[in-house]
């Protein structure tokens, strides 16, 4: 719960005026929580509010006391980042670091979010046993079923596993079925994720096989932590520090925006 200091409060409102859900109104120049309200916890408010004056369950509300100034030329570095983000498929043996993906998946936190919800949790695999075991177990399945044949073909006849590349470390997103939008969330906090370990030169690639497989095939979500009742897997990509693969250009984009002005 949201609370204001009355001594540090000065009556600016300007936390009235941030909040989404008018979840604070005004009464004598001074804010106040309305009933019956619901707080989305997204602190808005005190990031806004200048003198410090509203704390979250007793404990401070923001993670840094002054918003911290962007270098100049940010934008042109970010437009730049972000085209040059590759997907990476080949990886040295070696797992990615533990910190150095900690700190990705944290600052996914501050990803945008359907009513601050954050349903996307992590699940992060840099065993090599567990690994092989889960390729082994979707070969099972595809053979079985006879569902994308293809990743058993180019696995076994072109040793190309299209799947998970030869990565050394896998990461899968889950999320709420009942949230109000985990597939979004979990696509920007994964997105969000990934710009941050390509910048800190960890190679990237979205694993839409086996976010599709860990869904489909029981055997294999044995090989993981179990899930929640009610969670689903969304999204996965692997991870590893890039093996004989490098990119010299910013290949062109066949498609570019299509955008429609009203």
């Amino acid at each position: 719960m949201i609370q204001i200091n009355r001594e540090k409060c000065v009556g600016c409102l300007k936390c009235m005026k941030v909040c989404p859900f008018t979840v604070l109104g005004a009464k004598a120049g001074r804010p106040y929580l309305k009933e019956g309200k619901v707080c989305l916890k997204c602190m808005h408010c005190a990031a806004a509010c200048p003198k410090e004056a509203i704390s979250f369950d007793g404990r401070d509300a923001v993670l840094l006391r002054d918003m911290p100034e962007l270098p100049e030329r940010f934008p042109e570095a970010l437009e730049q980042h972000i085209q040059t983000r590759r997907s990476y498929r080949h990886f040295e043996d070696q797992p990615v670091d533990r910190n150095t993906l900690r700190n990705a998946l944290e600052v996914a936190s501050w990803a945008p979010s359907a009513k601050n919800q954050h349903p996307a949790k992590w699940i992060v695999i840099d065993s090599k046993d567990v690994i092989q075991d889960m390729m082994e177990c979707i070969l099972e399945y595809v053979k079985k079923t006879g569902n994308s044949p293809e990743i058993a073909s180019e696995y076994e006849n072109e040793g190309n596993n299209v799947v998970i590349g030869t990565a050394p470390t896998l990461i899968l997103c889950y999320g709420r079925n009942n949230a109000i939008n985990s597939p979004q969330d979990v696509a920007i906090a994964m997105a969000t994720a990934e710009l941050i370990l390509q910048a800190r030169g960890v190679g990237t690639c979205w694993a839409g096989y086996l976010t599709r497989l860990c869904n489909a095939i029981p055997k294999l979500r044995e090989l993981l932590p179990n899930l929640p009742e009610n969670n689903s897997f969304y999204g996965a990509f692997m991870a590893g520090y890039p093996k004989e693969e490098t990119y010299l250009r910013i290949p062109e984009r066949l498609k570019r925006a299509d955008i429609q002005w009203v």
